[in-house]
C-alpha cells in the first residue's frame, strides 16, 4: 500500500504537472512570417508589364497621331517634284519653240531685208557668189633671189584689189574680212592664221571689167607690174561669169575689244 500525501500535497502536484505539461519552446513568441517572395516577385512582374504596355499604347497614339501629317508631308513633297518637273518640260519646251521662232526670223529678214543680207556679205559673215576675176601670182621660175612672192606683195595686191572696187577676196580659198591678217613666218605664208602655199590664187568678186581697169590704174597695180617686171614673178589675170568664195572664219568677223561710240544728238 502507498503512503497517503497530504491533501495540499497533492493537489499542488497536479496543478504543477497540468502546468508543465507542454514544452516551454510552444509558449515561445515566434515573429511574423515574411512575405512569400514568389508573390512578391508576380507583383513586380505584373507591375512591369502593365508600364510595358502603357509605353506601347502611348506609341501606338502618338504614331497614329503623326500619321496623318507624314503623309501630308509626303504627298506636299511629291507634288512639288511633279510640279518642278512639270515646270521644266515647259520651259524646255518654250525654249525649243523661242529657237525655232528665231531661225524663222531670221530666214524672213535674209528673203525681205537686202540691207542686212549685203551686209553679211560685205563683213563676209556669209559665203558669196557672183562675177568677177581670178588672179594667180606665184615665184619666178628663174634663179633671181627677189623672185619670190612675199606677204608684203599678197597685201598689196590685195588693198589694190579693195581699191578696185572688189566685193570679196578670198586666197586659195581663205576669206579675207575686217579682222584677216597676211603674215609670212619663216618663209611660210598665212591667211587668217591658216598655212597656204604657192601659187596663190585670188578669187575676187565684183565688176570684173571694172576691177581690171582700175587695178591696172591705182598703186597695188602698178607696184605688181614693176615686180612681174624687175624679179619675174608670175601674174595671171582672168575673168569669170560665177565664182564662189566661202564666209569668213567666225573669230575673224566678231568683234571682241572694240565698241561703237555713239555721236552727240
Amino acid at each position: 500500500m502507498s503512503p497517503e500525501l497530504p491533501p495540499h500535497t497533492s493537489s499542488g502536484l497536479l496543478e504543477g504537472i497540468a502546468e508543465n505539461a507542454l514544452d516551454d519552446d510552444y509558449y515561445e513568441v515566434r515573429p511574423p512570417r515574411s512575405s512569400n517572395p514568389r508573390g512578391v516577385g508576380t507583383v513586380v512582374a505584373g507591375v512591369g508589364i502593365a508600364f510595358f504596355a502603357l509605353l506601347v499604347t502611348i506609341g501606338s497614339v502618338q504614331n497614329r497621331n503623326e500619321a496623318p501629317t507624314n503623309r501630308v508631308e509626303r504627298n506636299t513633297l511629291v507634288s512639288d517634284i511633279q510640279s518642278r518637273k512639270s515646270t521644266l518640260d515647259k520651259g524646255e519646251a518654250q525654249t525649243e519653240k523661242l529657237r525655232s521662232d528665231v531661225t524663222k526670223l531670221q530666214a524672213l529678214s535674209n528673203d525681205t531685208n537686202p540691207d542686212y543680207e549685203n551686209l553679211r556679205v560685205t563683213t563676209g559673215d556669209s559665203a558669196a557668189s557672183g562675177s568677177g576675176i581670178v588672179i594667180v601670182a606665184d615665184n619666178s621660175t628663174g634663179r633671181n633671189t627677189d623672185g619670190r612672192v612675199t606677204d608684203v606683195d599678197l597685201q598689196i595686191l590685195v588693198n589694190g584689189l579693195w581699191y578696185a572696187g572688189a566685193e570679196a577676196i578670198s586666197i586659195n580659198g581663205n576669206r579675207l574680212g575686217t579682222l584677216s591678217s597676211i603674215r609670212s613666218v619663216d618663209g611660210a605664208m598665212t591667211v587668217n592664221f591658216r598655212s597656204i602655199g604657192s601659187p596663190y590664187r585670188l578669187v575676187v568678186l565684183g565688176d570684173s571689167q571694172s576691177l581690171n581697169d582700175r587695178l591696172d590704174e591705182n598703186a597695188g597695180g602698178r607696184y605688181w607690174a614693176e615686180r612681174v617686171r624687175q624679179a619675174g614673178l608670175r601674174f595671171d589675170l582672168q575673168r569669170e561669169g560665177r565664182l564662189n568664195v566661202p564666209a569668213v572664219p567666225a573669230q575673224r568677223v566678231t568683234i571682241t575689244h572694240a565698241t561703237a561710240v555713239k555721236g552727240d544728238s
